[in-house]
């Protein structure tokens, strides 16, 4: 008798870092594996976030089992809100990532269309028709989850963002033993692991390193306040920050939305071990000595809103910097972030502080497995299929090259992108379909927004735009001149001559075409025309061109 096979549909997460999302199918249900958000690039203006699309999904709502978060970053659990309005589902996942999980959905409202499953380690549960077991597993957030699905076609593992450290500062480390029992078990047929630092050679430094050069720095900072940024999320980092501040009689002074909550949420789980008496409110900071203070906020990244870019720019209510200020940014520009960052470094140097950030000092190390590290659980777990998951194309195929280099079977590696669908059987794996699997952006309340909109704003926001408005009679033609109003195009108040030169230009041209009895419709088009014609003529500008023709008795 033939056993039933395993589908696997990536919505998001391959060819991309962000959004992640995969769906596994097994007896006509589905379970899914994180949903993220991925953050807008410059060319996206307006979009608050990127999610999965959930076209496909929305056909099979009824066969949904549960949502399974891996760790609670936002490129996994990001997109809660938004796939909880579209599906009722039950939530998966360590007591910390479900803690940030409720938070969100609370925030939300959404409470009544899922309820919050807290797995320990090592714990093997159903879910649905999913035999599901997760594993410890080391990453730059605490409680993170390797997913581990035994199937009727063998045995799936799913790593999440990993690394192998060998001395996390939690001392929870990843279960190689568990896996190495899996490979000499039952085996594993199908390997899903994290591409985002295949590129590097090498061994990613623990993050206990970054907690030294805190020890070691704190104490030279005795008489100044100390600012330090990181993500929100990364609660190993916070700790050390913590541990080091407090060594130095400083209280901590968490500044940014998503770093109080966490800290909060970290707390109340016995996740951070931070003493109340340690923490105080910035609203309170001027009732502390600068000697005695330490912050710890958001925005290392150079995010605009963000509470480091508002310090930079002396533009936050709370709190002022200036000379004797120590700031230290505990992190690596993401790729496309370095010019964001270095100008909120700039503006603190220019501000008189003192800067401390990775390019002279170890303030930061990836969460996520370099080469050497994926070699090593490729080694363990020998898996007859090896897909790379996680990662812009050229990682992904650099992952799938360190299965190669190990010995792999070529043809045994598949390295596809969102959309695809993977299925799994007795004869192997393979590509099987692809489904609809585009960026899905959302601004404000509203996901709405579609390539020809993005598109139109990106012209807005590199020329501006031009309207012009023209009133004509039915019996007497043109009444008064063209109304022109514009926004980024040119200065109005500077340009008074060329603004009356295309008045002109309208107003003989308008005149002309009702004296050739061309109707309201057509007028509209001779009015885009002559306005884009002149604009690009005496300006070398392609604003966007606006036309409204009133006609009137």
């Amino acid at each position: 008798m033939e056993t039933a096979s395993v589908n696997i549909t990536f919505l998001g997460g391959l060819g991309d870092v962000g959004r992640n999302c995969t769906c596994v199918e097994a007896d006509g249900k589905l379970l899914l594996i994180d949903f993220g958000v991925m953050f807008p690039d410059a060319t996206m203006p307006g979009v608050d976030v990127i999610l999965p699309d959930t076209r496909w999904l929305t056909e099979r709502a009824a066969d949904i089992v549960g949502l399974l978060v891996t760790h609670g970053h936002e490129d996994h659990v990001g997109g809660v809100v938004h796939l909880l309005r579209e599906f009722q589902v039950p939530l998966y996942g360590s007591a910390l990532t479900m803690g940030l999980a409720r938070h969100k959905v609370t925030e939300a409202r959404l409470e009544d269309r899922t309820s919050f499953q807290i797995l320990n380690d090592g714990e093997r549960l159903n879910i649905g028709p999913f035999d599901v077991e997760v594993l410890p597993i080391t990453h730059s957030i605490p409680q993170s989850l390797c997913v581990v699905l035994h199937t009727d076609q063998g045995v799936m593992v799913h790593t999440g963002d990993f690394k192998l450290d060998s001395s996390p500062i939690d001392g929870r480390i990843t279960n190689l033993e568990r896996l190495k029992e899996l490979h000499e078990g039952p085996g594993v047929r199908v390997l899903m692991a994290d591409s985002t630092n295949a590129d590097k050679p090498g061994w990613s430094a623990s993050e206990s390193t970054v907690g030294e050069t805190f020890e070691r720095r704190f104490p030279e900072w005795g008489g100044g306040r100390v600012i330090v940024s990181c993500f929100a999320s990364h609660l190993h980092r916070v700790q050390q920050i913590c541990d080091a501040a407090i060594r130095e009689g400083r209280t901590i002074f968490p500044l940014g939305r998503s770093m109080v909550n966490n800290v909060r949420i970290a707390q109340e789980l016995g996740v951070l071990d931070l003493p109340h008496r340690c923490v105080d409110s910035i609203e309170r900071l001027d009732m502390y000595e600068p000697g005695s203070i330490c912050v710890i906020c958001t925005g290392s990244q150079g995010e605009p809103n963000a509470a480091l870019s508002l310090l930079a720019k002396s533009d936050h209510s709370d709190l002022s910097l200036g000379p004797g200020d120590i700031v230290m940014l505990s992190s690596h520009p993401i790729p496309g972030n370095e010019i964001a960052v270095f100008r909120v470094i700039d503006q603190l140097t220019r501000l008189g502080c003192e800067v401390v950030h990775d390019g002279h000092e170890h303030v930061h190390t990836s969460g996520h497995a370099q080469r050497d590290e994926l070699r090593q659980l490729y080694d363990i777990l020998l898996p007859e299929w090896y897909v790379p998951i996680e990662g812009e194309y050229r990682m992904l195929q650099r992952n799938a090259d360190v299965a190669v280099e190990a010995g792999h079977a070529p043809d045994r590696s598949l390295v596809v992108l969102d959309g695809t669908q993977l299925t799994l059987d007795e004869s192997g794996l393979r590509v099987t379909g692809e489904v609809p699997a585009p960026y899905r952006f959302v601004d404000g309340l509203l996901d709405d927004l579609g390539p020809e909109v993005l598109n139109a704003r990106r012209k807005l926001s590199e020329g501006g735009f031009v309207h012009v408005t023209v009133i004509v009679s039915k019996k007497t033609g043109l009444l008064g001149h063209p109304e022109i109003s514009t926004q980024g195009w040119i200065d109005t108040d500077k340009s008074v001559a060329v603004l009356a030169e295309l008045e002109v230009e309208v107003a003989r041209a308008v005149q002309k075409s009702i004296g050739e009895g061309t109707g309201p419709a057509d007028l509209e088009r001779v009015v885009r025309r002559i306005t884009g014609r002149f604009v690009g003529n005496r300006t070398r500008r392609r604003p966007p061109i606006l036309a409204s023709v009133i006609t009137v008795d």
